[in-house]
């Protein structure tokens, strides 16, 4: 892809001169911090079976809609509107190039708050290390597991938002609409939490389409899978199709601005 790296250093350089994207990450990251200590707190009076780091996992991915907006909504909705769009798909770079280096910024940055967010535990374990001894907050399998589960629906979520925002000169417009696809995509999985079978781990037999696409239907069992070290290589290829499909989509829709 032509142009890719020009791209990438373009929107990376944006994101962290832009005092919004700092302004939600704060702010997500206060609140998820303030969830992960009540929830620390209240662990030992309640009979939530999955281990303490499942809820941090869990909150990323339920506030990912606070988040991601905020990432993507500009990258094509404001240069569309400001017409520079235009001057940058009549330079020497590939349209794929354009929408992949957006994607690719955005997704670099949430992964740097998931990472920031690592740090809650952390900071319990070397603030209490008597008291967490017991939660195993920094369990290798559970780690690697959550890690793998927010890189995969991080991605598809950023390749929501950059859909949105290649369909609108207006980043408002494009931010309410990534906001409300994210948030129906996670509402689904919420609604069929515990109702859909998920017997079947990977892509063997007539269950491979069930499982590749189910993950809106049983996204959050698979997500329980996950937190506990069980990797589901159904759910990460039903993420890789969703994001391929949105970029696509957002591909074709910034084509057509240029024809």
């Amino acid at each position: 892809m032509k142009g890719f790296s020009v791209i990438l250093r373009r929107e990376v350089f944006g994101l962290f001169i832009s005092p919004s994207t700092y302004v939600a990450a704060f702010y997500f990251l206060a609140l998820l911090g303030l969830g992960f200590r009540f929830f620390l707190e209240s662990f030992a009076r309640t009979d939530w079976l999955l281990p303490p780091l499942a809820s941090l996992v869990v909150a990323l991915i339920f506030g990912s809609p606070a988040l991601i907006p905020f990432l993507t909504m500009r990258s094509l909705a404001e240069e569309r509107r400001l017409g520079t769009l235009e001057t940058l798909l009549v330079a020497p770079i590939s349209i794929t190039a354009v929408v992949v280096g957006k994607w690719f910024a955005s997704y670099f940055y949430f992964i740097l708050v998931c990472l920031s967010a690592l740090g809650f535990p952390c900071l319990a374990v070397w603030l209490f290390p008597e008291e967490t001894i017991n939660l195993r907050l920094l369990e290798p399998a559970q780690l690697i597991g959550g890690g793998m589960y927010l890189l995969a629906a991080g991605s598809a979520f950023t390749a929501i938002g950059i859909f949105a925002s290649s369909i609108t000169r207006n980043q408002m417009v494009a931010g309410m609409l990534s906001f409300t696809l994210i948030t129906f995509h996670l509402a689904l999985m919420a609604y069929f939490h515990g109702e859909m079978p998920t017997d079947t781990m990977g892509l063997a037999g007539s269950n491979a389409l069930r499982d590749s696409l189910g993950s809106l239907t049983t996204g959050l069992n698979r997500l329980e899978h996950f937190v506990v070290g069980i990797i589901d290589v159904a759910t990460l290829l039903h993420y890789l199709v969703t994001t391929c499909l949105f970029l696509g989509f957002a591909i074709l829709s910034t084509t057509r601005l240029n024809d």
